[in-house]
């Protein structure tokens, strides 16, 4: 879920970066500056001032909103991310998500991940040092929100920093979640999986001897 207030209330626990004067630019648009709060519930950019004065509006960001982040060299050092969300602010001229803006909206209508809408966001420091402390936070605040309803599927690739810079030089680092964390939360999966696979694999016998001694014992 995403957020869009124009009150602003500095976050008071959780709290795991907080990054004053960071530019945020929504699909390239300016949107302001305004201090970045990364912590263990949410994601609040707020408290700041539009490109033309006056105050920007409030962003907060949930976890399972967040597709991806990753820290972006190219054309200017930031922090990138990708919703899973079309985010329409009035203070932006015109929206560049990937769904058809002209559709009406119905919550009934059938879901097609092709039609999904998507809002690229690009937080901007100071300085460009504080983008690896920025990315660190982040990855830890999305594996504290891992999708339990997540399953791993072992044709899906999921992206991890080396992998994404091979393909693209423009990003440094990257992780890439269905939902909130998933990509840690299915790399785990995925390693208790191969643990219980070799388990039945070579000691399938003692396993199967294990609980029919426990079913006797009953």
């Amino acid at each position: 879920m995403v957020v869009v207030s124009s009150n602003f209330s500095a976050p008071v626990d959780g709290i795991l970066l907080e990054t004053p004067s960071t530019k945020l630019l929504v699909n390239d648009q300016e949107l302001g500056t305004a201090t970045l709060y990364i912590t263990e519930h949410n994601v609040v950019w707020g408290g700041g001032v539009r490109p033309t004065g006056g105050p920007a509006p409030t962003i907060s960001l949930l976890y399972p909103s967040i597709s991806l982040h990753a820290v972006q060299r190219d054309p200017s050092p930031a922090l990138y991310m990708v919703l899973n969300y079309e985010l329409r602010l009035p203070e932006l001229t015109s929206q560049t998500g990937s769904g058809d803006s002209t559709a009406p909206d119905d919550d009934d209508d059938e879901f097609d991940a092709d039609d999904q809408p998507i809002t690229q966001l690009r937080f901007i420091p100071q300085s460009e040092s504080e983008l690896q402390a920025m990315y660190a936070a982040m990855s830890q605040g999305q594996a504290l929100h891992p999708d339990p309803a997540d399953e791993l599927d072992e044709d899906e690739h999921y992206l991890d920093g080396e992998e994404f810079e091979e393909g693209d030089e423009e990003f440094e680092d990257a992780e890439e979640s269905d939902g909130a964390g998933a990509g840690a939360g299915a790399g785990n999966e995925a390693a208790a999986r191969m643990r219980n696979l070799r388990l039945e694999h070579n000691g399938s016998q003692h396993y199967h001897d294990a609980e029919d001694e426990e079913i006797e014992e009953q």
